[in-house]
């Protein structure tokens, strides 16, 4: 898990450069069914826009990758309520297919 964030730190702190740069979001393999993804940065963008969109707040980290076929792009959004959200967004379709509370409980079970 800790390649990945390093890896959506640049979309929290460089979107317009990422953007200008016609540039795309690339998440590493992690464990499980996961597998390397690489997205244009229109499409990174624009599921950000409809992240937020389902859940109104501050994006902090963006994350994408495969499962089972499907392309998703995770949004972990701070809400104005103080809690922090994630919101899957199908890359395919750029519709949000899930928002959960990200409670952190699970990141600190895998030693993160």
């Amino acid at each position: 898990m800790q390649g990945k964030k390093r890896v959506v730190a640049l979309v929290a702190g460089g979107l317009v450069t990422l953007a200008a740069a016609g540039g795309g979001l690339r998440a590493l393999a992690g464990q499980g069914e996961e597998a390397k993804v690489a997205l244009p940065a229109e499409q990174v963008i624009a599921s950000i826009r409809t992240a937020v969109a389902a859940r109104p707040g501050r994006v902090l980290e963006v994350e994408a990758e495969s499962e089972k076929g499907k392309t998703l792009c995770e949004v972990e959004v701070l809400a104005d309520d103080g809690k922090t959200y994630e919101v899957g967004v199908d890359a395919a379709t750029n519709k949000a297919v899930s928002v959960e509370v990200d409670d952190d409980k699970d990141d600190e079970a895998d030693g993160d």
